[in-house]
């Protein structure tokens, strides 16, 4: 159970990183570009524990997820920021689960 939140967490990032156009240099670019950022970082983090954990390695597993579950909850808020300057009201509710996931897997240690 414990791997598998990481998985479905990166899996919810990925989806709503697909969804997203970038139109042209402007604050909803400059948004979207720290989500790619951030997301990027909390993936990273979460596939290194992962693969720590299969190795049977427990080393700063929690301090590594709080910080992944950091870096996911400041970039799906600049997606919700994005959305906004968007105009788009469609994923609001997704991306505020996605949210909530990210906070979850903070506190979760």
């Amino acid at each position: 159970m414990k791997r598998l939140f990481p998985l479905l967490l990166i899996a919810l990032v990925i989806l709503f990183s697909s969804v997203i156009s970038v139109n042209a240099e402007s604050e909803f670019e400059m948004y979207l570009s720290d989500f790619y950022q951030k997301q990027e970082k909390a993936s990273k983090i979460l596939k290194e524990i992962e693969t720590d954990l299969k190795d049977g390695s427990r080393d700063r597993v929690c301090a590594r997820q709080r910080e992944a579950a950091s870096y996911g909850i400041e970039a799906t808020e600049s997606l919700i920021k994005a959305f906004k300057i968007n105009g788009s009201k469609t994923e609001m509710e997704n991306l505020r689960a996605g949210l909530d996931k990210w906070k979850e897997l903070r506190d979760y240690c």
